[in-house]
């Protein structure tokens, strides 16, 4: 199977991930927006009705105070469903080692490292990885016929960190790193998708 076909099995694994998690992000954001409406409705009912006390620029400052409430409350509402969509996020990939598809997910991350070292013009490289993928990382190895030093030392949820000899150059492929680097993204989107349903 050639690099470009793996790495696309890997987004597209990635991209089943995100939709499963958007589309329980989107089941709990519609009961959470649903319940924050109905609490911005009522504080603004009741505002309404203290507005209507004599005081044009009292009456004001207690609408201008009930809308500002009624944000706060949509805001912490799509905060929690964009946290708990990066919590099961997390949690799908602690437990990915389960997963049939790992196997292949481990071999494009080594490669996708090494593809990073190699335009560097680093020969030597020194690889790390947990223990428990020491099989799939030695066995993909010596399929490829690479002689790299391997130390399985890292207590990671899957995949490597890769060095060049000279320690220069690292490259962090672990699933926690890798989800450290697509949380801004992640949130992002998320927002954007809430925002929009």
């Amino acid at each position: 199977m050639s690099l470009p076909a793996i790495l696309e099995q890997i987004r597209e694994a990635g991209r089943e991930q995100v939709r499963e998690v958007e589309d329980r992000a989107r089941d709990a954001a519609h009961d959470l927006l649903a319940k924050a409406r109905a609490d911005a409705s009522r504080i603004e009912a009741e505002a309404a009705e203290r507005a209507t006390a004599p005081g044009v620029a009292k009456c004001a400052r207690i609408l201008h105070q009930a809308r500002l409430d009624s944000l706060k409350i949509v805001g912490k509402t799509k905060e929690g469903w964009l946290d708990a969509a990066l919590a099961e996020t997390e949690t799908r990939l602690t437990d990915i080692r389960t997963d049939a598809r790992y196997p292949g997910v481990l071999r494009a991350l080594i490669r996708e490292a090494l593809n990073e070292l190699v335009p560097e013009g680093k020969e030597s490289f020194q690889l790390e990885a947990d223990p428990r993928d020491q099989a799939l990382v030695e066995g993909f190895l010596s399929e490829q016929g690479l002689r790299i030093a391997s130390a399985f030392t890292l207590n990671c949820w899957g995949g490597i960190i890769i060095k060049s000899v000279d320690g220069k150059i690292s490259v962090n492929n672990t699933l926690e790193a890798r989800l450290k680097r697509a949380t801004p993204f992640l949130r992002g989107r998320l927002a954007a998708r809430f925002e929009r349903e």
